[in-house]
C-alpha cells in the first residue's frame, strides 16, 4: 500500500522530471548558435512563440544574440 507520503514524494519527482523534460535543450553558446542556422532560428521561434516560459532562457538569450551579431556583421 502506498503511503500519503510517498504518494507525494513520487508525484513531486514526476513533475520535475516533466518539468525539465519541457525545457528539452541542451544550452548551447553564443558561438554555436552562429554556426548552426536551422537550430538557431528555430530557437528563436519557440522564444517568441512562448515568451513568459522561453524567452528570458540562457538558450534564448545566446540565440538572439547570436543572431543579433551575425545581421551586423552581414554574415546573415
Amino acid at each position: 500500500m502506498i503511503t500519503r507520503s510517498r504518494f507525494f514524494t513520487a508525484t513531486l519527482i514526476a513533475l520535475v522530471a516533466s518539468g525539465l523534460a519541457a525545457c528539452g535543450r541542451e544550452l548551447q553558446s553564443v558561438e554555436w548558435y552562429k554556426e548552426h542556422d536551422a537550430e538557431r532560428m528555430e530557437v528563436i521561434r519557440e522564444c517568441k512563440a512562448d515568451p513568459d516560459r522561453l524567452g528570458k532562457t540562457e538558450n534564448c538569450t545566446n540565440a538572439k544574440k547570436a543572431n543579433l551579431e551575425l545581421l551586423r556583421s552581414g554574415n546573415r
